[in-house]
């Protein structure tokens, strides 16, 4: 089993920088994201119930989570108030490159913790995806099957797949999302992105650019990932602004691609009109 922790900065060392912290300060904000991290079974892959902690443990199928925490997860500067739930509902789903991508769906689902938007089949069945506002700010997001699915082939084999451009796209919206909360209500940086893939081993990575042969296809001789988990942390100064949040979802989709051991970036185009750029349109619903 392999522990593919990753951490990064999207925007500088927290201890550098106009806005930095005193190294004291560094350790305190990350032993907070720790135990925030350890509630979300999302600090090692090497646990059994990896990212099936928080909310996740409630979808059918868990697939990719991302997780966006501000410096202080205890706080409570979010009232679930009538306000905050029209709000939530009008604002979940997100224009990314001319695209509505929604990122709950259409149940309101208040929890201990956290307001919810999902989207399910009934309030007794396990959730498809989420989208999920703590208390705290902090903000997470399930995909399920909008992240990827398994399925027998035509010899009986288990099959799973995941979705490369629909990752990134729903990312890209996570954060777009959060830049539009924290206009709302102001929550403190520093903040941790964490991005997290269940039960990668064996599986296979598709929803790619036009011109990039799909799994099984002619063409694509890309092989099974061979790491059981997926675990990324990337710590941030503040969320990220507009010029930013394309990059950053990028750079997830570039993470994927490392994984697979793909040094092409197909998640961009290969032909056609958007030769060498994201296809959102092709984003799972």
């Amino acid at each position: 089993m392999s522990n593919a922790v990753t951490a990064a900065t999207a925007q500088g060392p927290l201890d550098q920088g106009a806005k930095s912290l005193t190294l004291a300060d560094v350790e305190l904000v990350r032993s907070r994201w720790r135990r925030t991290l350890d509630h979300h079974a999302l600090d090692s892959v090497g646990r059994e119930d990896f990212a099936t902690g928080g909310l996740a443990g409630r979808l059918r199928d868990p697939s990719v989570q991302v997780l966006l925490i501000p410096a202080d997860p205890e706080a409570g500067v979010v009232d679930f108030d009538a306000d905050l739930w029209s709000w939530l509902e009008a604002q979940q789903t997100v224009e990314i490159d001319g695209c509505a991508i929604r990122l709950g769906g259409n149940q309101k689902w208040p929890t201990a913790h956290a307001a919810t938007v999902v989207n399910g089949y009934g309030r007794q069945e396990p959730w498809n995806s989420y989208l999920g506002v703590y208390r705290s700010g902090a903000l997470e997001l399930g995909l399920g099957t909008r992240g990827g699915w398994e399925r027998k082939n035509r010899e009986g084999e288990n099959i799973r797949v995941f979705h490369l451009i629909s990752t990134i796209t729903y990312a890209w919206a996570l954060l777009k999302f959060s830049a539009m909360l924290c206009e709302r209500v102001p929550i403190g940086g520093p903040w941790q992105l964490t991005v997290a893939v269940r039960r990668t081993n064996g599986a296979v990575l598709g929803n790619l650019g036009e011109g990039w042969a799909e799994p099984h296809e002619f063409g694509n001789y890309v092989g099974a990932c061979v790491d059981q988990h997926l675990l990324w942390h990337m710590e941030l100064r503040d969320v990220p602004g507009p010029g930013e949040q394309e990059s950053l979802a990028l750079k997830i989709g570039g993470r994927l691609e490392d994984a697979w051991g793909v040094t092409q970036r197909r998640y961009l185009g290969h032909r056609g009109e958007l030769e060498g750029r994201l296809d959102v349109r092709r984003t799972a619903d």
